[in-house]
């Protein structure tokens, strides 16, 4: 299996499940969607307010400025310049170069497990909301306080697990990005002196 058709199962999905779990919390408002429709409808039904969901995301992360966070490149630029005993400093648009970087290392094929981790990350930045929203639901449904408790202690953890995944992924990523560029321009300053 190449990566093209693993993304695209992983892309499938980051819209799929949480336009689904959306039209589920519908329930709880009283709009009953599923009521005489078929499995496909309400498939299709998902993946499209998964897809009109995944982009107010994106607004809002791009907004928050979550997304390409400048320090969390720096970071990871750092952790892998430490790693290889080099002392360097991070370029001054440092945004800039991740980007040149990227397409750099993508040009070349040398992606790795980048567009899995990527896709990993947008389903886990999806699901951040959809927790949260899962809390009032799950309080107004449950009258034994004992299982209200677990369940909402669970999410709760689950939430904030989601966040810290959420992060740790996107530092690998760009982790892998400075890591994959290095090494490349090594390569190419071997084939050269060669």
């Amino acid at each position: 299996m190449n990566n093209f058709s693993k993304l695209s199962l992983y892309d499938f999905l980051a819209m799929l499940i949480p336009g689904f779990i959306i039209l589920w919390l519908c329930n709880f408002l009283g709009i009953d969607i599923y009521d005489g429709v078929n499995e496909i409808i309400i498939a299709i039904l998902s993946y499209v307010t998964g897809l009109c969901y995944h982009k107010l995301i994106e607004v809002i992360v791009t907004i928050a400025h979550l997304r390409r966070s400048k320090c969390m490149q720096e970071k990871a630029w750092k952790q892998f310049y430490n790693k290889v005993g080099i002392e360097r400093d991070h370029p001054e648009n440092i945004d800039r170069e991740f980007v040149l970087s990227y397409y750099k290392i993508a040009k070349a094929g040398c992606l790795m497990n980048i567009p899995i981790l990527e896709a990993q990350e947008t389903f886990l930045r999806n699901s951040i909301l959809l927790l949260l929203f899962s809390i009032p639901y799950v309080v107004c449904h449950y009258q034994n306080h004992y299982d209200l408790c677990c369940i909402c202690t669970f999410l709760i953890l689950l939430l904030v697990g989601g966040i810290f995944a959420w992060f740790c992924i996107a530092k690998k990523i760009y982790y892998l990005v400075w890591e994959g560029d290095y090494y490349l321009k090594e390569l190419n300053d071997e084939k050269t002196s060669d």
